[in-house]
């Protein structure tokens, strides 16, 4: 497949974000659910050809189902009227609204797309993503159908694009043009890309874990999560032996506590125990937004971004002769 130039790529999101702005968002993500249920076997079907290309993961359609779910039922506050207060004869007025074009390097999880898709829509962005090409097949469909659906809604569908190939030097020689950047993966792959990143950074990461085995008493839930083949760095104490691949044997619970802070996203880590102690040494000291024990750090999977975090905050003030709906301003009625 030719690339298209990022100077094209940042055309067409320039053209389609001058004109996105629409009020029934539900119904865009429902029909976004139709579509993906519709079109199940294509996904399947692509999904397995990445897979024999071992360039992807096998996807979860409980998982889709269940993102799709949370997002249909979520109250887009770019379209909440002002919120006002009067404070010494003076209104105070909030308001948000959309950033514009963000740009998305990420590590080309599907989930993660479908995500921040659902996020852009509800925030009233434009976004591009850029990653390696790995899920590459999967990803594609996805943009493909995403971008049926806002023509069928009379939306300019390079409102999403994807560039199979990071070039984010490319993307970031354009830094007036992109009004957020965000970084989602491992530890290492945000470090890269913060350094060369010339605009506004979010960073994220999101469906990374970090597991500690301190005990195989839950041997059975252990092997069902590594059965996923997840973005999981897997911290195993010397004193056990597991035969899996990429194991990173440590002495004790203070070694892998250290290789977890230095090396991880700071999304997710769990610990495997059977001891109070340690369960309660790993809780307090591991930098992680999100920490289990003796459980799947894949139960609570959210991405950890914000509507708010896709919008500007505007605060306004002026007399109190005036009301405010967020959109106009009119003279009160006296």
């Amino acid at each position: 497949m030719e690339l298209d130039s990022v100077s094209n790529i940042i055309n067409k999101a320039v053209n389609a974000n001058i004109k996105n702005d629409y009020k029934d968002v539900k119904n865009i993500i429902l029909s976004i659910k139709e579509n993906i249920t519709k079109n199940i076997d294509l996904f399947i079907n692509a999904n397995e050809i990445d897979l024999q290309n071992e360039n992807g993961f096998k996807l979860d359609f409980k998982l889709i189902n269940k993102i799709l779910d949370n997002y249909s039922n979520t109250v887009p506050i770019i379209q909440d009227s002002s919120k006002s207060v009067i404070k010494d004869d003076k209104l105070y007025s909030k308001i948000y609204t959309k950033l514009g074009i963000v740009l998305v390097i990420f590590d080309g999880n599907t989930y993660t797309m479908l995500e921040l898709i659902l996020l852009s829509l509800l925030t009233h962005n434009t976004m591009i993503f850029t990653y390696s090409g790995y899920m590459g097949g999967t990803n594609g469909l996805l943009i493909n159908i995403i971008q049926s659906i806002l023509e069928k809604n009379n939306l300019n569908r390079y409102m999403f694009q994807h560039s199979v190939m990071i070039r984010s030097k490319d993307f970031f020689k354009n830094y007036k043009t992109i009004d957020k950047t965000i970084i989602i993966g491992n530890n290492d792959f945000i470090s890269k890309y913060m350094k060369e990143s010339t605009t506004d950074i979010l960073v994220s990461g999101y469906k990374n874990y970090d597991i500690y085995i301190d005990s195989i008493n839950d041997l059975e839930v252990i092997k069902n999560i590594l059965a996923l083949n997840l973005n999981i760095n897997l911290y195993v104490n010397s004193n056990l032996k597991l035969d899996y691949e990429d194991i990173i044997y440590v002495n004790d619970i203070e070694e892998a506590i250290t290789y977890i802070n230095y090396n991880s996203s700071k999304y997710a880590s769990a610990i495997f125990t059977t001891s109070n102690e340690l369960a309660s040494k790993f809780i307090r000291e591991i930098n992680s937004k999100n920490i289990f024990v003796n459980s799947s750090p894949t139960l609570e999977q959210k991405l950890d971004i914000d509507q708010i975090d896709l919008l500007k905050e505007k605060n306004i003030l002026m007399p109190n002769i005036y009301k405010f709906d967020g959109k106009n301003i009119n003279i009160k009625e006296l």
